[in-house]
């Protein structure tokens, strides 16, 4: 009871203020997880032998929702509160130090709190200065004279400037033998005897001269003829079709073509044509 009744005075108090409000100890919200715990198995073991149409488990579960619509409300209000306050505190602290100005704000005793409030609170100061760098804050308050460039720097290594204090000594490059190597050799020609070039122009008759005999002509000719397919258009089109040897086709209705398989074989399918064999 005691942790419920503080539960509902913590509510009620930060409603009313945009600071984040004491708790009474700092681990509270771990007792109000106990609490819960605690009447969530008694309201089961109700429900169990009694059934939940009883007063009780009703009065039970009705107690179990507040407590839950309130740590949900407190939790929003608190969260919002300490949002608040870190983006304040950073940009207050950062106002005195450019332009020398006095900022108060009211200070947070973490003692009163609970750690994951803190660890909230530190998060939203760091987003704020990454925030502040992206948009070069400085810069912005001040003119660009005062933007810093960032440098990205090792931390984990010093400077080996800062032990440099005498004269640096000049080594002599020790050099290494390099092999001589040929880079302007002539292009000697592999061996290659009658055999191997007649064995060539028995597998490409003719691969010299770039264009096959007439009988081979003959042959792609009627394979690709093979493959045309005679349609007679029975709709309209709107567009033209483009070949494949990239010619444009307007066809009407009535019109008698001969086409590759495939676009015969779309036209037939779209119900724009029929097959007309001869």
């Amino acid at each position: 009871m005691e942790v419920e009744k503080a539960l509902f005075e913590i509510s009620r108090k930060q409603k009313m203020q945009t600071i984040p409000v004491d708790l009474p100890r700092e681990n509270f919200w771990a007792a109000v997880r106990q609490l819960l715990y605690h009447l969530d198995t008694e309201c089961s073991e109700t429900i169990r032998k009694e059934g939940g149409q009883t007063t009780k488990s009703q009065l039970q579960s009705r107690r179990l929702n507040t407590l839950r619509t309130c740590i949900n409300d407190t939790t929003r209000l608190r969260l919002n509160a300490f949002a608040q306050h870190a983006i304040l505190s950073n940009l207050i602290k950062t106002q005195k130090i450019s332009l020398g100005t006095s900022g108060t704000l009211h200070k947070i005793d973490w003692r009163r709190h609970d750690p994951a409030e803190r660890k909230f609170y530190n998060g939203m100061i760091k987003f704020t200065e990454k925030y502040k760098m992206d948009v070069q804050w400085d810069g912005l308050l001040n003119g660009p004279d005062s933007v810093i460039e960032e440098v990205k720097t090792s931390t984990n290594h010093i400077n080996l400037k800062e032990f440099n204090d005498e004269e640096e000594t000049v080594y002599e490059e020790e050099v290494f033998p390099v092999k001589n190597l040929e880079l302007n050799r002539e292009w000697e020609e592999p061996e290659y005897d009658d055999e191997d070039r007649i064995r060539e122009i028995e597998e490409f008759p003719y691969q010299v001269s770039h264009i096959p005999p007439k009988n081979e002509l003959s042959k792609i000719k009627n394979s690709n003829e093979s493959e045309l397919k005679r349609i007679k258009i029975i709709k309209d089109l709107n567009d033209p079709i483009i070949a494949e040897d990239g010619t444009e086709l307007l066809l009407n209705a009535g019109d008698i073509e001969s086409c590759s398989a495939l676009i015969a074989d779309t036209l037939i399918a779209a119900g724009l044509a029929e097959p007309a064999p001869v």
